[in-house]
């Protein structure tokens, strides 16, 4: 079976781990995967729209999984049991940090979450900063697009991470893989070429500043 690279990089952080929940599973195709390449054999599908749930179980059905389990529902609200490892991913970043405070309970009792914000990553590592959540790796990967990809525990730690390291995390930061580089020197060029048709004084001045800290993290 072949899933895109960015799933397939999910699915090796949940190797060893006996159950997995998917929340907003889309098709479906990352939890078949996991069934198959790491032998999860509790696995929930969810998803709060219809349509790419009749989808996910499409796929169950071509991959001969029907016994993976599919349920439509509200990120956290679909789960009626804690899960060792869960899944989110493919949505925006406020609404991955709202989905979160309202399933707190089931996050903390995952032995890690695996998360990949669409945007908006600060909120989501200020959220967990704040809640007691320890961030034990991250990435940015290309995959015909930028992905950034956080996993994550409870530890009822106290907050540690300073404003850069919540807006491009400290494990990239201390990292700097290419496709990291890649990815802010893209967005360092844009600001650059969006420099010369500001207008608005204020903008100017917060585009600089921006520009300031591209040129520090990539240097």
């Amino acid at each position: 079976m072949k899933i895109s690279k960015r799933l397939t990089k999910i699915a090796t952080y949940t190797s060893g781990y006996n159950s997995l929940a998917d929340i907003a599973c889309d098709h479906g195709l990352l939890g078949i995967y996991c069934r198959k390449e790491y032998n999860i054999n509790d696995i929930l599908l969810s998803d709060i729209n219809p349509e790419p749930l009749q989808q996910a179980k499409n796929n169950l059905i071509k991959y001969h999984e029907e016994n993976i389990n599919v349920k439509l529902g509200d990120g956290f609200k679909a789960l009626d049991k804690d899960y060792e490892c869960i899944t989110l991913c493919g949505i925006g970043g406020f609404l991955m940090r709202d989905i979160l405070d309202s399933g707190i309970e089931r996050a903390k009792n995952a032995k890690r979450l695996i998360l990949c914000p669409n945007s908006d990553s600060y909120e989501v590592r200020n959220f967990l900063d704040n809640h007691g959540f320890v961030i034990e790796d991250e990435c940015i990967l290309f995959d015909y697009k930028y992905y950034e990809i956080i996993i994550c525990h409870y530890e009822d730690s106290k907050p540690t991470l300073n404003y850069l390291e919540k807006k491009y995390g400290k494990i990239n930061l201390l990292n700097r893989t290419d496709d990291f580089i890649n990815f802010y020197t893209k967005k360092l060029n844009e600001i650059n070429k969006s420099l010369e048709f500001v207008t608005d004084k204020l903008k100017l001045e917060e585009l600089i500043i921006y520009k300031n800290e591209l040129e520090n993290i990539i240097k």
